[in-house]
């Protein structure tokens, strides 16, 4: 029996009752991800899910798909757990070192330690830029947490996802219920000239993972954010 947590991403950390899922055959997870597909894993199956210092290397041109394939994972009503880089606490703490070697060494939490192709950072974070990436595939914050200074979490819940654009059999309707609802305004007139997607089918999911997944929806949910003040804690992450 598949477990119901999911742990992406899971190194050498795995975790006990949960699927641990990882790129690195080293680390010897339950289950090995090649090409970063998980299409193999069961979609909208996972009541929990946890990502502990992955969402940094991953290339931030594939950022969003991951965090778009985490959230197909995931049913209505599940949680995503996730811990990243504080780039502005990673930052303060290098202005803030008075000697050359604490300043020095903080460049590895930035940076990565790049002894391999897996060991770089690609990405930090700030607590709009992590709320906005979460609410753009379909989850809502319950709140953030600044761990240890120079971390960052955030606990999620899945309010929201595309079955029902998916199933649209009207192609121009299709397109103005996904524009509607995914960037707030009209499709272009020339989009709906365009050789249709059927319901259900690969391409339509494509196209609609483009539009949740890009820029412009990010700026879109991004500008409407509302404001929080992060918690802070010291110690190991608890979730």
């Amino acid at each position: 029996m598949i477990p119901t947590k999911i742990n992406i991403g899971c190194g050498y950390d795995k975790r006990v009752g949960y699927l641990n899922i990882d790129s690195d055959p080293a680390c010897q997870p339950d289950i090995l991800i090649i090409n970063n597909d998980l299409s193999s894993l069961p979609q909208k199956h996972f009541e929990e899910a946890i990502a502990l210092d992955v969402l940094e290397h991953i290339p931030r041109n594939h950022m969003m798909t991951a965090l778009f394939d985490w959230a197909n994972l995931i049913k209505l009503g599940g949680t995503l757990f996730v811990e990243t880089s504080y780039i502005f606490g990673i930052i303060d703490k290098m202005r803030n070192a008075g000697d050359f070697e604490t300043a020095h060494n903080w460049k590895v939490c930035l940076f990565g330690n790049q002894l391999h192709a897996g060991d770089f950072h690609h990405n930090g974070f700030t607590v709009p830029t992590l709320r906005t990436y979460l609410r753009s595939v379909g989850f809502l914050e319950k709140g953030v947490n600044i761990r240890d200074g120079w971390l960052i979490q955030a606990r999620a819940t899945k309010v929201g996802d595309w079955d029902h654009l998916e199933s649209v059999e009207d192609y121009s309707e299709f397109l103005t219920q996904a524009y509607e609802r995914l960037l707030g305004r009209r499709p272009e007139e020339w989009r709906f000239a365009l050789a249709p997607t059927d319901p259900k089918s690969a391409q339509r999911r494509a196209e609609i993972k483009e539009l949740v997944c890009s820029e412009e929806r990010l700026y879109y949910i991004g500008s409407r954010l509302e404001p929080i003040a992060p918690t802070t804690s010291i110690g190991p992450p608890v979730f």
